[in-house]
C-alpha cells in the first residue's frame, strides 16, 4: 500500500503555515521507511520535538497510524526514530503561549513534547489524538474481554 507521509505532513504544513518545521521531507522519510505493507496513515503533522519554543532545529515527524504512533527526525547524522504501540501512551497535554502551542504526550516510558505549533492547529491535533487514544484504547478492552 503506498503510504504518502511526506504529502500528509506537507498538507499539515501548508494548513498551519506558521508551526515551525524545517526539511520536512526528510523527516517524514525516516518515518516513511519503517512503515509496515499494511499500515495505514491516519493523521500526521510535524514541530519541535522540545520543551523550549527558542529551540527551532529539532523539527520532528509525528504520524498515527492504524497500528501505532511514529516519531521520525532525520539528523545531519543519522536519525531519531520512535515507535509508541497504543498500550505505552497514557494521555496528552495541549498547551498554548502567546505564539505558538504544543502538545505533551505522556506514556508509560518518557513525556515528550511537539511545540512550536500553529495555534489555529492545537483543535485539529487534539481531536485526532483523542480519537486515536479513544479508538486504540477500545480496541485493547474489546481484545481483553475476549480473553476473559
Amino acid at each position: 500500500m503506498d503510504h504518502d507521509v511526506y504529502k500528509s505532513c506537507l498538507d499539515f504544513k501548508r494548513k498551519y503555515p506558521s508551526t515551525i518545521a524545517w526539511r520536512i521531507k526528510k523527516h517524514a522519510n525516516v518515518i516513511q521507511s519503517y512503515l509496515d505493507d499494511d499500515e495505514v496513515v491516519l493523521y500526521s503533522f510535524v514541530g519541535q520535538k522540545n520543551t523550549h519554543f527558542y529551540e527551532i532545529f529539532f523539527t520532528t515527524a509525528i504520524v498515527l497510524t492504524n497500528k501505532r504512533m511514529l516519531l521520525g527526525r532525520k539528523r545531519f547524522i543519522g536519525e531519531y526514530y520512535a515507535a509508541i504501540t497504543p498500550d505505552m501512551l497514557n494521555d496528552f497535554e495541549i498547551k498554548k503561549n502567546l505564539l505558538w502551542g504544543s502538545v505533551e504526550i505522556d506514556t508509560i516510558k518518557e513525556n515528550f513534547v511537539i511545540s512550536n505549533l500553529a495555534k489555529k492547529a492545537l483543535p485539529e491535533i487534539e481531536d485526532a489524538i483523542s480519537k486515536y487514544l479513544v479508538d486504540e484504547k477500545m480496541k485493547c478492552l474489546k481484545h481483553s474481554n475476549k480473553k476473559i
